[in-house]
């Protein structure tokens, strides 16, 4: 059998349907461009290592006396000088207290070791208040002190950091030398075994070696600039003084000529 193909004017005739359209869809907008920072941390780690006090070593020893109680400031010293260790020891304080402060020094002269400056320990320890407190004696540049802590860092702080605000008597006014009298007025020549160990020098050090006086010099008065009379033909102020020669106003800097 064979299908005849549907006469030409029998065909289905569908109305074409239009698709839908889409609509138009804005222009995508230029993105600016991102600025993207970047944070670099540097991190710089270093060992620390203890620097240790040769085996032979310089300091003085301070006795004085805090509220009625004896109290010994012993200090070491690097070879250029800058404190090292101390040590702290009490006459006739319990066992408990004794060590208790040995300990502490102990601890402080670790610090120093590991590069702890003289300073943080000064701010820290400085006007801490318990007891023993009181007057204190022996010591010829601190007079009364709130706790022992604040009496031993004040000691350091004059003696190595030349931190004379913590000092109750000033230099002037304190016979530095160590001997009782009154402090005069043109220092004398001290001989150096005053402040050299003959026992750390080993006899090394000369019996005619003596410390010369030193002191802060003066400055020269500078020259007080004359005023001459008349005012000053810019601004019209009587400021005009004479420097080198040359008038010059105080209040505007115009430096005029003056007519003889």
């Amino acid at each position: 059998l064979r299908r005849a193909e549907a006469p030409a004017d029998f065909r289905l005739r569908l109305p074409e349907i239009e698709a839908p359209r889409r609509p138009e869809s804005a222009p995508a907008p230029e993105h600016a461009p991102r600025t993207v920072e970047r944070v670099i941390e540097k991190v710089i780690e270093r060992e620390r290592t203890r620097r240790r006090l040769p085996d032979r070593r310089k300091g003085y020893i301070q006795k004085a006396s805090v509220g009625g109680h004896k109290v010994y400031i012993h200090t070491g010293e690097y070879e250029d000088g800058e404190l090292g260790e101390i040590f702290i020891d009490m006459h006739k304080e319990g066992a408990a207290f004794r060590s208790m402060m040995n300990n502490f020094a102990i601890a402080i002269s670790i610090g120093l070791q590991y590069g702890v400056p003289l300073d943080e320990f000064v701010d820290a320890f400085v006007f801490t208040r318990f007891e023993p407190s009181g007057r204190v004696t022996g010591n010829d540049s601190i007079r009364s002190a709130t706790s022992i802590l604040d009496y031993v860092f004040r000691e350091l702080g004059v003696s190595y950091l030349d931190r004379r605000e913590l000092a109750q008597v000033t230099p002037e006014a304190a016979n530095l030398d160590g001997m009782d009298g009154a402090p005069t007025d043109a220092p004398q020549p001290v001989p150096a075994a005053r402040f050299i160990s003959k026992g750390f020098a080993r006899g090394a050090a000369p019996d005619n070696l003596i410390v010369a006086p030193f002191g802060r010099k003066e400055p020269s008065p500078r020259a007080t600039p004359q005023a001459q009379a008349g005012p000053c033909p810019e601004c019209g102020d009587l400021m005009l003084t004479d420097r080198n020669g040359t008038p010059s106003c105080g209040a505007c800097g115009a430096a005029p000529k003056v007519q003889s």
